[in-house]
């Protein structure tokens, strides 16, 4: 599929909301909190590696750490994916069928895994220069994801139509963003300091992978949203004609 965006000039941009953003990927997310948390758990397990009180009697930590995140990834980028399609359905009023989502999800996954792999590099290049960039490259590609599952581009024309439908409006997404971004650094931070008894560590691994699964989620939302009302407010274009091509 082509890049669906239209003619210059066909329209006038209306207004893009962030405030109706966030609120609208909280109510997607809360009606759907089982489904989606239970596909990003399912992608965050892999992480109880990191997790884990490590042991210096064994060399092979760090080896295990390290599968441990591409493996994370690899399914992280396939919960993404799910999520796409089945929001969509939601945002639609319409059932969600999680078997559709998985085919979907399974359908993009390499297209999606490339933005996965890209997105982190770029912005790695970015912070050599300075701090600050990263989170701007970050922005500009925050809509990559949904771009690649729903106008069915390549990685890298993905990214491109994310730097392009985010101009404009990127000091608004950039501050939901690092909002959310510094709640889950901080709840993070407070579950990894938390005092126990024995096998309290365990414990403390658990709640570090379920609110890894619960943010994943609800990040995901949050793009797919952002997408839809980028969209909406660049395009004219409202969320069944965006998502009329998983009918």
């Amino acid at each position: 599929m082509t890049d669906q965006s239209l003619p210059v000039g066909s329209f006038a941009e209306r207004d893009f909301n962030i405030g109706h953003v966030f609120n609208r990927t909280v109510s997607i997310f809360s009606r759907n909190l089982l489904p989606f948390c239970f596909v990003s758990l399912v992608a965050n397990l892999p992480n109880i590696a990191l997790f884990m009180p490590k042991s210096t009697a064994s060399g092979d930590v760090n080896v295990w750490a390290a599968v441990a995140v591409l493996v994370a990834m690899v399914l992280n980028t396939f919960s993404q994916a799910v999520i796409v399609h089945a929001a969509f359905d939601d945002m639609r009023n319409r059932p969600i069928h999680m078997t559709d989502s998985f085919k979907t999800g399974l359908r993009r996954f390499f297209p999606v895994l490339g933005i996965a792999i890209c997105v982190p590099f770029l912005a790695g290049l970015a912070a050599l220069a300075l701090f600050f960039p990263a989170f701007m490259v970050l922005t500009m590609l925050f809509v990559a994801a949904p771009v690649c599952v729903v106008e069915r581009l390549g990685p890298i024309k993905s990214m491109g139509r994310s730097a392009r439908l985010t101009k404009g409006h990127r000091w608004k997404i950039f501050g939901v963003w690092f909002a959310t971004f510094l709640v889950q650094s901080m709840v993070q931070s407070t579950l990894t300091g938390l005092p126990g008894p024995s096998g309290g560590s365990l414990l403390t691994t658990a709640l570090l992978v379920v609110w890894g699964a619960v943010y994943g989620a609800f990040s995901a939302v949050l793009a797919v949203v952002t997408y839809n009302d980028l969209r909406g407010a660049k395009e004219g274009v409202d969320t069944d004609q965006i998502a009329s091509v998983f009918d």
